[in-house]
């Protein structure tokens, strides 16, 4: 019996030991958060209809498409 509450104490102690070496270290940076980007708006082609990013559509006279040919054909 008297070797099970030893055992126990020795446990015990490495586990205080571990935590101690542990908060004196430095501590893992914490992870960044990325700050949420605003939603890009989608603007229907004027010719077929697909909706494509504002950044990626071509203008023509005021109306968006979603490619080159497809603002040579025009709507």
């Amino acid at each position: 019996m008297k070797y099970l509450v030893l055992f126990v104490v020795v446990i015990v102690g490495l586990m205080l030991i571990k935590k101690s070496q542990q908060s004196k270290g430095v501590q893992p940076p914490k992870p960044q958060r990325k700050t949420p980007q605003v939603p890009e708006a989608m603007l229907p082609c004027a010719h077929c209809g697909v909706h494509s990013p504002a950044s990626r559509c071509v203008m023509r006279d005021g109306k968006p498409y979603c490619s080159e040919e497809h603002a040579r054909l025009g709507s």
